[in-house]
């Protein structure tokens, strides 16, 4: 059984280094796809020096979005025949991965599984903490820290480019299932995700302080816009995942009042709403720059 991890660059830090080494010893060869515009010099020769060919090196001098730098990481490794593909962002890092590959290699049926989940940290007390490969089937999962069955990757149709960032992963899910093929969560694998910077925010209601997760404007038009996408495509097929009520809710309800009451940059996050709106009814997808020259 062939493993082989991709993950995904846009301008890491040299923490990106310890993440790395929290799984690369338990796969055969890891893909790195870059997306920054220029190259990390430094990340890229303490990797080479420490690991020599069981790095592939992949530059697109561009940001081509999470999808396209996924399926280009897919494409490498079904060349040197990959069985089992370990999809990470430059931002995770495992706390028990050896455990992930012993569970990989018990006698769990994984003919019809497409993809195999970790648990996270943030989760983790949510089930009892056991040394057995304990999993359960779920029907919706991220892209970091997934083991995807190579065997079903084209079948499947890969990550969508046309979502560029945001719902690649939950596109994936919902087009694994639609081939009747599974997800399995397994409970005991750990990984550390970082969800992004936690700032303390005043309610302009009530005054009170409470820490909160933002996006930036350029991110909450990918999420607007591609919440909106995936309910056309799948309100009728999954309609308690992306019913088109749902992601209204979720998107110019539950967001923009987060927004309104929290958030900085008000008024331009609620512009980039507005215009993702626009393009999801005009039918734009893939990349936009909303700081973009016009």
């Amino acid at each position: 059984m062939k493993i082989i991890g991709c993950v995904v660059f846009y301008y890491p830090t040299m923490d990106v280094i310890k993440n790395i080494e929290s799984y690369i010893d338990n796969i055969d060869n890891l893909i790195v796809v870059d997306n920054s515009s220029t190259k990390n010099e430094n990340i890229y020769n303490i990797l080479e020096e420490k690991y020599g060919k069981k790095i592939i090196y992949i530059e697109n001098h561009d940001n081509l979005g999470i999808a396209k730098a996924l399926n280009i990481g897919a494409e490498k490794s079904l060349q040197m025949g990959c069985d089992w593909l370990l999809t990470m962002d430059q931002d995770s890092r495992f706390i028990n991965f050896s455990d992930y590959i012993r569970c990989l290699s018990t006698e769990i049926v994984l003919d019809n599984v497409a993809i195999i989940a970790a648990n996270t940290m943030r989760n983790a007390h949510l089930y009892p903490r056991s040394l057995e490969c304990e999993y359960e089937e779920k029907d919706i999962v991220i892209t970091s820290a997934n083991l995807v069955n190579m065997k079903h990757f084209k079948n499947i149709g890969g990550y969508d480019d046309e979502f560029f960032i945001d719902l690649v992963d939950f596109d994936f899910c919902l087009k694994a299932r639609l081939h009747n093929l599974k997800i399995l969560f397994f409970k005991n694998i750990l990984v550390e995700h970082n969800l992004g910077e936690v700032f303390k925010r005043k309610n302009i209601l009530t005054g009170k302080m409470r820490e909160k997760r933002e996006h930036s404007p350029q991110r909450a038009y990918y999420i607007a816009r591609n919440y909106l996408s995936m309910a056309k495509k799948y309100s009728k097929i999954f309609p308690k995942e992306f019913g088109f009520l749902k992601v209204i809710n979720i998107v110019f309800i539950h967001d923009v009042t987060k927004i309104l009451l929290y958030e900085d940059k008000k008024v331009a996050k609620l512009r980039a709403k507005i215009i993702a709106l626009y393009h999801y009814l005009i039918g734009k997808m893939g990349r936009y720059d909303l700081d973009k020259k016009r």
